[in-house]
């Protein structure tokens, strides 16, 4: 008696400690999964080892992925049904000990696992595979407001059935049942999604990214005025599309000598050498291949001469009027006398470079003059004033 009392002790003990001891798992032969056929019946045990059982009951569940259509998991860890759409599927289950437990000794324990089936068409033969092709979108961007269309084609199997599985498209597309992929987005994002197409019996997927981005546009051109030989700037700007840009010159036009573009920031700058008026086609291009173009005209004048060499003279007491006169430069312009006095009498516009005034009396006067352009040239001369008697 006393001997029979010791071995269910030990028992007892065993039963206490190995479930703590060994972490609970699927057995290897779970996942060793038999190829599946549209039609036919079909049946596959999960095992589990340690943690609490054998004592206690296993229990399965479903926690992830996709099962084939008519296939289902038992309680039990029973895979059984009949497939109805052939296909690779992928999915996770949950193994644990009998929650709650019936035992006080036993603690509850879990293991998750991801498991595949593959059905094939009836008659037991793999049927031909279906494909999505292509893999990326033509386009793979778009513009915001924009009329897109994408025709998803698919290669192999019967008569196809398209639709979303998962993702999102952006607002304002649709995905038909023919794979039409079509309509005028009006959000600006990067959408990823995964399309699904079926012939009845097979399945197969595909992943694509479809970027929309607001129109690409080139802000409003002010071209300033330019001379030959006075420094010339224009700085070309876009919004929209996707940065960063790339500037050119195109449509058989081309920029005067001495004028370059730099290609990365759309500055137009230089030293023009050629007097003239110069159409230049401009295009801007997104790094998604996105282009727009304007059409700018340069002008650049010649430079700046004073072309006034000598005055005629004046009489005291009466009214003495003379203008200066140039050509080329860039109006405004500002005069100046840097060296010299005028006649009493005698005053000088700096505005409009004319003198004007009744002289007070005899005397010559020497001058020198400058008159100064919107860009900074400087034109000088060296005149004399004679009054008479």
């Amino acid at each position: 008696m006393r001997f029979t009392r010791t071995v269910l002790l030990v028992l007892l003990l065993a039963l206490v400690v190995v479930p703590a001891a060994l972490a609970i798992r699927f057995t290897d032969d779970s996942y060793n999964f038999p190829i599946a056929t549209v039609g036919q019946s079909y049946s596959k045990q999960l095992n589990g080892a340690a943690g609490c059982g054998p004592a206690l009951p296993y229990q399965y569940t479903l926690i992830g992925g996709t099962m084939p259509p008519g296939i289902s998991l038992s309680f039990g860890g029973l895979v059984s049904g009949t497939p109805t759409l052939a296909g690779s599927y992928s999915f996770w289950v949950n193994l644990s000990d009998q929650n709650p437990p019936s035992a006080t000794w036993c603690r509850p324990a879990e293991s998750q696992r991801e498991f595949t089936i593959t059905v094939v068409g009836g008659g037991g033969a793999p049927a031909t595979p279906l494909s999505i092709v292509p893999t990326v979108l033509a386009p793979k961007a778009t513009t915001v407001n924009t009329q897109y269309t994408f025709q998803l084609t698919a290669q192999g199997g019967g008569t196809q059935s398209w639709s979303l599985q998962s993702g999102s498209l952006p607002a304002g597309l649709q995905l038909s049942p023919s794979g039409l992929l079509s309509g005028t987005p009006t959000v600006t994002g990067d959408f990823t999604f995964k399309v699904q197409v079926s012939d009845g019996t097979q399945l197969a997927s595909q992943t694509y990214t479809l970027t929309v981005v607001s129109a690409l546009r080139i802000a409003a051109v002010t071209v300033p005025a330019g001379e030959v030989a006075r420094p010339f700037t224009l700085q070309l700007s876009a919004n929209g599309g996707n940065s960063a840009y790339s500037w050119s010159v195109g449509g058989g036009t081309a920029l005067p000598a001495g004028v370059t573009l730099d290609q990365k920031t759309g500055v137009i700058s230089g030293l023009p050498t050629v007097v003239g008026s110069f159409p230049v086609k401009l295009t801007v291009t997104d790094t998604l291949g996105f282009t727009d173009t304007v059409d700018v005209n340069l002008s650049f004048a010649p430079t700046l001469v004073l072309t006034t060499k000598t005055l005629r003279g004046g009489k005291v007491g009466h009214a003495f009027t003379a203008r200066l006169a140039t050509v080329g430069g860039v109006d405004p312009r500002s005069w100046s006398i840097l060296r010299g006095s005028l006649p009493q009498g005698i005053h000088f516009s700096k505005r409009t470079g004319a003198f004007s005034g009744t002289p007070h009396r005899a005397g010559k006067s020497r001058i020198v003059v400058q008159v100064t352009d919107a860009l900074g040239a400087v034109s000088r001369a060296t005149l004399v004033l004679n009054v008479h008697a």
